[in-house]
């Protein structure tokens, strides 16, 4: 005859190797962290060569410390446009935003600027399609044709005003996964850690990339690196539209400047930004190209260039003090806090008439011509001229081409420091060396592309493109001419499973502290629960059936209660990834995969030290599977719970099992069940992983029936009522006990999925 329990020893065997994968899989991260450190600096000192010699030869060049070579964008220019955009609350059908017309023009940074209360945040929830709360109306195109931002997720990305970030994760770490999980399923993984790395440079966040977030217990990364990536994870995704939600909040003004410089040098690549922002300092108020003002009533004030805001106010006979900062300003003529000498009427509520009759008598601006010669870029017959006076001091004027020796005293005659021999073969390989030697005309090449923001180099490491910045033309694209785009879907299941998975190894790996005290916590309970039932777990004790059902409940109450934190806390998190196209079922998946292997642990030690003080008979396994159904099944109603509950999901959790352990699956319920109680009771995992699978097993082990007290007589024939309830006459007692709890957790966590999944829809738009 076999093993009875074979099965028991295969999952025990595969909660061992899932627990070797884990920490198999931290060990890799972590070695992969150093060797991408490493790779970084190694690109970072290519650029600095490079950079160096470029403004050795023409120090007037405009040349960036870094070039893209990963952030092509996914379609070349985005001009959105909005008519009578209006909003009302489904509440009580207040119009809170109310006719704006307008559009934003692509390689431009927009401000949306207003009062509290004038409806910024709806203006950006509308164009999103985010703004759940009300009705939208109004009309939007993009590139000429009718359609939404909500449609085309991949190729927006919103950063919400709240930094919702993975706390756990590294700051490389967090976009990387952005970027592949936002990005096409077949982009090269070379691709994508230039995208990553394109992001850490342009956010500035190269010193910090290997240093956790961190949380308000656990300090991390500051605030201002903390709003760095939580913009950073929406350029993960190369959108060609960047919407901000106030972005600067919380900052002091030193690094909301830099924040916004950072924003402001992604229209080099064809991006259009747009932002709400809340009175920003002067020297942040000039960056922005163009600007939204809107009024009491969420009216448009003012919507133009940025230049042309103080301007149009004068105009209205509206006199700014001198040295008054224009954004401030604005805000005071807006909330009527600023007389008008010349038309004491003009008061807040009358500017966006103004405004109207402003735009009838005057004919808008014509469309910037965009695509023209790109900032920053020089005449390549500069370069060529300054290298070949250079070149001649230097004796090799009469070279047509140099070997890499030659190139190398020829930094040292720039003055410029040879990099180390990893950035040494970088630059040969970027510059397009080839057998050693590189001709005059490759080198006056690369140095001329030094100036694009796009990276030029010879070597494999850009995507091939056709970009609007080399060829000089920005020829809008309509929607429907992008190919292989699947605008709006999410991902595949398939593809975005185990990348979620492998991004919850590297969370339940840093949370090892964590785990470690649920763990002794649980083996502390086992402990003590099993000590009060010494000598009691036989069937002439009346007590043995009330004992086993005690010694259920905290077992099943901790492993509920450990199972919040899957999706309480990142709730949020779970919007912002679903509003980007992450899988709902990929997600959720991931989570609980990882999070079953601690619950299976906690079941085995927990049966562990409730056995050696309970001197229990019977074999380890029997109470093993038991314990694990209650644990399983309290997980799922935990998990159910922490997607519905935003608080008190402790006490909620904790009143739901003891009410299931206790009130309804008590023993002398359980004798007395009829009716409405014997209902309840069938209803609960505890009877039958307590009663059915325990006691009633317990009995036909040790003497039979006839060895049962006379007095808890009434509680066997009520477990076998509630057997009978489900047609288990031919059934053993394991086997109904397995059937029942195993659906039981099911339907808990596919109601744990549907919670997830259907609530707060708005949230995930």
């Amino acid at each position: 005859m076999g093993d009875p329990y074979l099965w028991e020893h295969c999952v025990l065997g595969i909660t061992i190797l899932g627990y070797v994968v884990l920490a198999v899989n931290a060990y890799l991260n972590r070695r992969k962290r150093m060797r991408l450190s490493e790779e970084s600096k190694t690109m970072s000192e290519c650029e600095r060569c490079s950079v160096e010699v470029a403004k050795s030869l023409v120090p007037a060049s405009s040349v960036p410390e870094h070039r893209f070579r990963g952030m092509h964008l996914k379609m070349s220019s985005m001009r959105i446009e909005f008519e009578n955009l209006s909003v009302k609350l489904k509440s009580n059908k207040k119009c809170i935003l109310e006719g704006v017309t307008g559009e934003f023009r692509p390689k431009r940074v927009a401000a949306i600027m207003g009062p509290s209360g004038a409806g910024k945040t709806t203006f950006m929830n509308a164009l999103c399609g985010r703004a759940y709360y009300g009705t939208t109306t109004g009309m939007i195109r993009i590139n000429g044709q009718t359609s939404s931002i909500a449609a085309i997720k991949p190729l927006r990305g919103f950063v919400p005003q709240d930094d919702i970030v993975h706390e756990h994760l590294t700051v490389r770490e967090q976009l990387y996964y952005s970027a592949r999980l936002r990005n096409e399923e077949d982009t090269p993984p070379a691709m994508i850690n230039n995208i990553v790395e394109d992001v850490l440079n342009v956010m500035q966040l190269l010193d910090v990339q290997h240093s956790l977030v961190g949380d308000v217990e656990k300090r991390g990364i500051s605030g201002g690196q903390r709003k760095r990536v939580n913009i950073g994870l929406e350029l993960a995704a190369r959108p060609t539209v960047l919407m901000l939600d106030e972005p600067t909040s919380g900052l002091d003004a030193s690094t909301a400047l830099e924040i916004i410089r950072s924003v402001k040098r992604l229209t080099a690549i064809g991006m259009t930004v747009v932002m709400v922002v809340h009175q920003p300092r002067y020297s942040l108020f000039t960056l922005f190209d163009d600007l939204l003002l809107l009024g009491l009533g969420g009216r448009t004030v003012y919507l133009g260039k940025s230049e042309g805001a103080l301007p149009y106010f004068r105009n209205l006979g509206f006199q700014m003090p001198l040295h008054e900062n224009p954004a401030d300003w604005f805000m005071d003529v807006i909330s009527g806090k600023v007389k008008n000498d010349q038309d004491p009427a003009l008061m807040s509520r009358r500017l966006a008439d103004a405004w109207v009759g402003f735009m009838r008598n005057n004919i808008p601006p014509d469309d910037l011509e965009l695509g023209q010669e790109a900032e920053g870029q020089m005449d390549r017959l500069a370069f060529t001229k300054a290298l070949d006076a250079k070149l001649f001091s230097a004796g090799f004027g009469e070279m047509d081409e140099l070997s890499q020796e030659q190139f190398a005293d020829f930094l040292d005659i720039l003055k410029v420091q040879k990099p180390a021999d990893a950035a040494w073969e970088q630059l040969m390989d970027r510059m397009g060396f080839q057998d050693g030697f590189i001709s005059r005309q490759r080198l006056t090449s690369f140095l001329h592309g030094l100036t694009f923001s796009f990276s030029q180099d010879a070597g494999k490491y850009v995507e091939d493109f056709t970009s609007s910045e080399a060829s000089g033309t920005s020829k809008e694209t309509s929607i429907s001419e992008i190919p292989g785009k699947k605008l709006g879907r999410r991902g595949r299941f398939c593809i975005q499973y185990p990348i979620l998975l492998h991004q919850n190894s590297i969370r339940w790996a840093r949370d090892w502290k964590h785990k470690l005290i649920s763990t002794g916590i649980i083996v502390f309970a086992g402990a003590v629960f099993g000590g009060q039932c010494r000598e009691m777990l036989i069937p002439e004790n009346i007590l043995c059936p009330l004992k086993i059902n005690v010694s259920h409940l905290p077992i099943g109450t901790l492993s509920g209660i450990a199972c919040l934190h899957i999706f309480g806390s990142d709730r949020p998190l779970f919007w912002r990834e679903s509003a980007s196209g992450v899988g709902v079922t990929a997600f959720y998946l991931a989570r609980v995969t990882v999070s079953l292997f601690d619950v299976l642990v906690w079941c085995y030690l927990y049966t562990v030290a409730w056995m050696i003080f309970a001197e229990a008979p019977c074999s380890y396994w029997m109470w093993l599977i038991a314990f694990r159904m209650t644990a399983v099944s309290a997980s799922g109603v935990g998990v159910f719970i922490s997607t519905l509950v935003p608080k008190n999901s402790t006490l909620a959790t904790a009143v739901v099992l003891l009410v299931m352990g206790g009130a309804l699956s008590e023993p002398q319920v359980i004798a007395d069940a009829h009716g409405l109680s014997s209902a309840l009771a069938f209803i609960s995992p505890f009877t039958w992983a307590s009663g059915e699978k325990n006691y009633l097993a317990l009995i036909a082990t040790s003497g039979g029936e006839a060895a049962v007290d006379f007095y808890a007589v009434p509680i066997v024939d009520g477990y076998k009522k509630i057997i009978l309830c489900l047609g288990g006459s031919n059934l053993s007692y394991v086997t109904m006990a397995y059937i029942f709890c195993s659906v039981f957790g099911f339907l808990a966590l596919m109601f744990g999925y549907l919670g997830l999944r259907f609530s707060h829809r708005g949230k995930q738009a």
